[in-house]
Protein backbone atom coordinates (compact mmCIF):
# COMPACT_ATOMS: atom_id res chain seq x y z
CA UNK A 1 0.00 0.00 0.00
CA UNK A 2 2.80 2.42 0.91
CA UNK A 3 4.49 1.77 -2.46
CA UNK A 4 1.30 2.61 -4.38
CA UNK A 5 0.73 5.74 -2.29
CA UNK A 6 4.26 7.03 -2.87
CA UNK A 7 4.07 6.23 -6.60
CA UNK A 8 0.76 8.09 -6.90
CA UNK A 9 2.05 11.11 -5.00
CA UNK A 10 5.21 11.24 -7.13
CA UNK A 11 3.16 11.27 -10.34
CA UNK A 12 0.82 13.96 -9.03
CA UNK A 13 3.73 16.06 -7.77
CA UNK A 14 5.10 16.08 -11.32
CA UNK A 15 1.70 17.28 -12.56
CA UNK A 16 1.11 19.87 -9.82
CA UNK A 17 4.54 21.35 -9.17
CA UNK A 18 3.56 24.57 -7.40
CA UNK A 19 3.22 24.85 -3.61
CA UNK A 20 -0.18 25.19 -2.02
CA UNK A 21 -1.80 28.57 -2.66
CA UNK A 22 -1.55 29.60 0.99
CA UNK A 23 2.04 28.48 1.51
CA UNK A 24 3.26 32.03 1.86
CA UNK A 25 5.79 33.95 3.88
CA UNK A 26 6.53 33.42 7.56
CA UNK A 27 4.33 31.53 10.08
CA UNK A 28 2.32 34.66 10.91
CA UNK A 29 1.59 35.39 7.26
CA UNK A 30 0.87 31.73 6.61
CA UNK A 31 -1.68 31.31 9.39
CA UNK A 32 -3.45 34.55 8.41
CA UNK A 33 -3.69 33.41 4.79
CA UNK A 34 -5.09 30.00 5.64
CA UNK A 35 -7.61 31.42 8.10
CA UNK A 36 -8.85 33.91 5.52
CA UNK A 37 -9.13 31.23 2.83
CA UNK A 38 -11.89 29.30 4.62
CA UNK A 39 -14.84 29.03 2.22
CA UNK A 40 -13.22 31.64 0.00
CA UNK A 41 -11.46 31.37 -3.35
CA UNK A 42 -7.70 31.47 -3.04
CA UNK A 43 -7.49 34.21 -5.66
CA UNK A 44 -9.64 36.55 -3.58
CA UNK A 45 -7.49 36.05 -0.50
CA UNK A 46 -4.18 36.42 -2.30
CA UNK A 47 -5.29 39.67 -3.91
CA UNK A 48 -5.90 41.34 -0.55
CA UNK A 49 -2.74 40.05 1.11
CA UNK A 50 -0.35 42.87 0.12
CA UNK A 51 -2.52 45.64 1.58
CA UNK A 52 -3.33 43.54 4.64
CA UNK A 53 0.32 42.97 5.52
CA UNK A 54 1.23 46.59 4.81
CA UNK A 55 -1.32 47.54 7.45
CA UNK A 56 -0.46 44.73 9.87
CA UNK A 57 3.12 43.64 9.18
CA UNK A 58 3.47 41.77 12.47
CA UNK A 59 1.22 39.84 14.81
CA UNK A 60 1.80 42.59 17.40
CA UNK A 61 0.39 45.23 15.02
CA UNK A 62 -2.59 43.00 14.31
CA UNK A 63 -3.22 42.55 18.04
CA UNK A 64 -3.31 46.35 18.47
CA UNK A 65 -5.88 46.84 15.69
CA UNK A 66 -9.62 46.97 16.25
CA UNK A 67 -11.91 44.46 14.51
CA UNK A 68 -13.26 47.35 12.41
CA UNK A 69 -9.77 48.29 11.23
CA UNK A 70 -9.13 44.65 10.27
CA UNK A 71 -12.50 44.46 8.49
CA UNK A 72 -11.56 47.32 6.16
CA UNK A 73 -8.62 45.26 4.85
CA UNK A 74 -10.55 42.02 4.24
CA UNK A 75 -14.08 43.15 3.33
CA UNK A 76 -13.74 41.84 -0.22
CA UNK A 77 -14.13 38.24 0.97
CA UNK A 78 -16.94 36.27 2.55
CA UNK A 79 -17.51 36.15 6.32
CA UNK A 80 -15.08 39.03 6.73
CA UNK A 81 -16.60 40.25 10.01
CA UNK A 82 -16.18 36.87 11.70
CA UNK A 83 -12.73 36.45 10.21
CA UNK A 84 -11.71 39.90 11.47
CA UNK A 85 -12.90 38.92 14.95
CA UNK A 86 -10.93 35.67 14.76
CA UNK A 87 -7.79 37.42 13.54
CA UNK A 88 -7.99 39.91 16.39
CA UNK A 89 -8.41 37.10 18.93
CA UNK A 90 -5.67 35.03 17.33
CA UNK A 91 -3.19 37.89 17.42
CA UNK A 92 -3.99 38.77 21.03
CA UNK A 93 -3.54 35.16 22.13
CA UNK A 94 -0.26 34.76 20.24
CA UNK A 95 1.09 37.93 21.84
CA UNK A 96 -0.14 37.23 25.38
CA UNK A 97 0.36 33.46 25.58
CA UNK A 98 3.12 32.71 23.07
CA UNK A 99 5.24 35.87 23.33
CA UNK A 100 4.35 36.95 19.81
CA UNK A 101 5.53 33.74 18.18
CA UNK A 102 3.16 31.48 16.22
CA UNK A 103 3.09 28.14 18.08
CA UNK A 104 4.63 25.09 16.43
CA UNK A 105 2.35 22.25 17.53
CA UNK A 106 -1.12 21.16 16.45
CA UNK A 107 -2.36 21.19 20.03
CA UNK A 108 -1.30 24.82 20.51
CA UNK A 109 -2.37 26.05 17.08
CA UNK A 110 -5.95 24.84 17.45
CA UNK A 111 -6.32 26.95 20.61
CA UNK A 112 -6.12 30.06 18.41
CA UNK A 113 -9.47 31.60 17.38
CA UNK A 114 -10.45 30.55 13.86
CA UNK A 115 -7.82 27.82 13.63
CA UNK A 116 -9.09 24.26 13.24
CA UNK A 117 -7.18 21.10 12.46
CA UNK A 118 -7.10 21.80 8.70
CA UNK A 119 -5.66 25.29 9.12
CA UNK A 120 -3.21 24.07 11.75
CA UNK A 121 -2.04 21.22 9.51
CA UNK A 122 -1.33 23.57 6.61
CA UNK A 123 0.72 25.81 8.90
CA UNK A 124 2.64 22.87 10.35
CA UNK A 125 3.62 21.68 6.89
CA UNK A 126 4.28 25.04 5.25
CA UNK A 127 5.97 26.88 8.11
CA UNK A 128 7.52 24.21 10.32
CA UNK A 129 8.10 21.24 7.98
CA UNK A 130 6.16 19.06 10.42
CA UNK A 131 4.41 15.96 9.00
CA UNK A 132 0.68 16.66 8.92
CA UNK A 133 -2.22 16.25 6.50
CA UNK A 134 -4.77 19.00 5.92
CA UNK A 135 -7.98 17.43 4.64
CA UNK A 136 -10.56 19.53 2.82
CA UNK A 137 -13.38 18.37 0.54
CA UNK A 138 -10.94 17.83 -2.35
CA UNK A 139 -8.53 15.64 -0.37
CA UNK A 140 -11.49 13.74 1.09
CA UNK A 141 -13.09 13.10 -2.32
CA UNK A 142 -9.93 12.16 -4.23
CA UNK A 143 -8.45 9.80 -1.65
CA UNK A 144 -11.77 7.99 -1.34
CA UNK A 145 -12.01 7.61 -5.11
CA UNK A 146 -8.45 6.33 -5.29
CA UNK A 147 -9.39 3.67 -2.77
CA UNK A 148 -6.86 4.76 -0.17
CA UNK A 149 -9.59 5.26 2.42
CA UNK A 150 -13.29 4.51 2.84
CA UNK A 151 -14.51 7.36 5.00
CA UNK A 152 -17.56 9.55 5.37
CA UNK A 153 -16.04 12.79 6.65
CA UNK A 154 -12.83 14.81 6.17
CA UNK A 155 -12.06 14.26 9.86
CA UNK A 156 -12.15 10.47 9.42
CA UNK A 157 -10.12 10.82 6.24
CA UNK A 158 -7.40 12.72 8.08
CA UNK A 159 -7.18 10.02 10.76
CA UNK A 160 -6.94 7.27 8.14
CA UNK A 161 -4.39 9.06 5.96
CA UNK A 162 -2.12 9.83 8.91
CA UNK A 163 -1.83 6.07 9.47
CA UNK A 164 -1.05 5.03 5.88
CA UNK A 165 0.93 7.89 4.32
CA UNK A 166 4.66 7.79 5.20
CA UNK A 167 5.86 10.87 7.09
CA UNK A 168 8.09 12.25 4.29
CA UNK A 169 5.04 12.31 1.97
CA UNK A 170 2.39 13.69 4.30
CA UNK A 171 3.08 17.31 3.28
CA UNK A 172 2.55 16.41 -0.39
CA UNK A 173 -1.00 15.12 0.10
CA UNK A 174 -2.69 18.50 0.52
CA UNK A 175 -0.43 20.20 -2.04
CA UNK A 176 -1.38 17.87 -4.89
CA UNK A 177 -4.89 16.70 -4.04
CA UNK A 178 -6.37 20.17 -3.55
CA UNK A 179 -5.26 21.12 -7.06
CA UNK A 180 -6.15 17.73 -8.51
CA UNK A 181 -9.59 17.86 -6.92
CA UNK A 182 -10.16 21.42 -8.11
CA UNK A 183 -9.19 20.86 -11.74
CA UNK A 184 -9.36 17.16 -12.63
CA UNK A 185 -11.04 14.96 -10.03
CA UNK A 186 -14.10 17.21 -9.90
CA UNK A 187 -17.65 16.01 -9.17
CA UNK A 188 -17.88 14.63 -12.72
CA UNK A 189 -14.23 13.61 -12.94
CA UNK A 190 -12.00 14.32 -15.91
CA UNK A 191 -10.34 10.91 -15.76
CA UNK A 192 -9.18 11.42 -19.35
CA UNK A 193 -6.78 14.06 -18.01
CA UNK A 194 -5.66 12.18 -14.90
CA UNK A 195 -2.05 10.94 -14.66
CA UNK A 196 -2.98 8.37 -12.00
CA UNK A 197 -6.17 6.92 -13.49
CA UNK A 198 -4.55 3.48 -13.78
CA UNK A 199 -3.87 3.54 -10.03
CA UNK A 200 -7.40 4.59 -9.14
CA UNK A 201 -10.16 2.34 -7.78
CA UNK A 202 -13.01 4.62 -8.88
CA UNK A 203 -15.52 2.53 -10.84
CA UNK A 204 -17.26 5.21 -12.91
CA UNK A 205 -14.28 6.61 -14.79
CA UNK A 206 -14.94 9.27 -17.38
CA UNK A 207 -12.25 8.36 -19.92
CA UNK A 208 -13.64 10.01 -23.05
CA UNK A 209 -12.09 13.41 -23.63
CA UNK A 210 -14.59 16.08 -24.72
CA UNK A 211 -14.20 18.06 -27.92
CA UNK A 212 -12.96 21.08 -25.97
CA UNK A 213 -10.39 19.06 -23.99
CA UNK A 214 -7.51 21.23 -25.21
CA UNK A 215 -9.30 24.41 -24.09
CA UNK A 216 -10.02 22.88 -20.67
CA UNK A 217 -6.37 21.93 -20.14
CA UNK A 218 -5.19 25.33 -21.34
CA UNK A 219 -7.56 27.05 -18.92
CA UNK A 220 -6.21 24.94 -16.05
CA UNK A 221 -2.65 25.97 -16.87
CA UNK A 222 -3.61 29.63 -17.09
CA UNK A 223 -5.46 29.53 -13.76
CA UNK A 224 -2.52 27.82 -12.05
CA UNK A 225 -0.05 30.34 -13.49
CA UNK A 226 -2.22 33.24 -12.33
CA UNK A 227 -2.57 31.75 -8.86
CA UNK A 228 1.19 31.27 -8.58
CA UNK A 229 1.80 34.88 -9.58
CA UNK A 230 -0.60 36.05 -6.88
CA UNK A 231 1.03 33.74 -4.32
CA UNK A 232 4.49 35.06 -5.08
CA UNK A 233 3.28 38.67 -4.76
CA UNK A 234 1.23 38.09 -1.61
CA UNK A 235 3.90 39.07 0.90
Amino acid sequence: MHTDIIHTLKLLKKRWKNPGAMEIGNPYQNVVGVLLSARTRDEQVLKLMPRFFRAFPTVQKLAEATPKQIETKINTIGMYRQKAKNLKGLAERVVSVYDGTIPRTLEELITLPGVGRKTASVVLVASFNTPAIAVDTHVHRVTNRLGWVKTKTPEKTEQALLKIVPDPWKKTVNQVFVKHGRYVCIQKPRCWACPVKDLCAFQKKNLEAPKNAHAILEDIEQREAFLETLREDAV
